[in-house]
């Protein structure tokens, strides 16, 4: 057994802030056509583990953003090729930036963007003519999601509704790459065990107590079996 390379591939998984894996991503990558010429934009970038892993597979030239020094600072010192890949802490949200890029992405919504028209506006403003565009959003597995998990996530739709606002845009979905178990596991627990190590230090922190219960409990009973994430590659004709 090749305990290095299992070892490297969970610390990949640590520092992506995903739920789908690196083999997924690199699926992605494949379907969207990247290569050596392709330039990405990552926005709320986290470490820049996605860039990091494209450029290693495909060659790619990226910018990743983040407000976040620790995230920033981290994801530099991984970065194997910083002459291609580099990593600027700044606020997404009021990003400026001349160039124009073959893909833009963002894994998560952010500031007062909600809504899947609204964050394909904001990515087009940094895209080439007909640049491609990958987001990251929840969504329901059901018709009718449980309220206590449209409380906590707020608005969450299907699928096939995900699906006809895209093509309201004038886009069309090329690829995706969706969430699995394990890395929700890894996402969920990483939270809660920073909770955990709060309470270590201060146990009468009945609020974080409190929220780390309810951590659990909506992921055990509601957003394991109804909620799923993915990655959406989108493109025009």
């Amino acid at each position: 057994m090749n305990h290095t390379k299992n070892l490297t591939g969970c610390d990949t998984n640590r520092h992506l802030i995903s739920m789908t894996t690196p083999d997924r991503l690199i699926q992605l990558g494949l379907n969207l056509g990247f290569c050596e010429d392709t330039g990405i934009l990552d926005l709320c970038c986290g470490y820049g583990e996605m860039l990091r892993l494209w450029n290693d597979v495909f060659g790619i030239r990226g910018t990743g953003v983040d407000i976040c020094p620790a995230f920033i600072e981290r994801g530099r010192q991984r970065q194997q090729n910083p002459e291609r890949v580099k990593l600027l802490c700044a606020d997404a949200l009021h990003y400026a930036d001349d160039e124009k890029y073959d893909v833009v992405c963002c894994t998560e919504f952010f500031g007062d963007i909600k809504d899947i028209a609204g964050t394909i506006a904001f990515l087009e403003k940094y895209a080439k003519p007909n640049g491609k565009l990958i987001f990251g959003r929840l969504f329901s597995k059901t018709d009718c999601p449980p309220k206590p998990l449209t409380d906590f996530d707020g608005e969450i739709e299907t699928l096939a509704a995900i699906h006809e606002k895209i093509r309201t845009c004038g886009y069309y979905m090329t690829a995706m790459a969706s969430d699995t178990d394990a890395q929700w596991e890894n996402y969920v627990f990483w939270s809660a065990a920073r909770d955990i190590e709060r309470l270590r230090k201060n146990p009468e922190d009945t609020k974080t107590k409190a929220w780390l219960e309810k951590w659990y409990d909506i992921y055990f009973r509601y957003r394991r079996p109804f909620e799923g994430w993915a990655l959406f590659g989108i493109e025009k004709l």
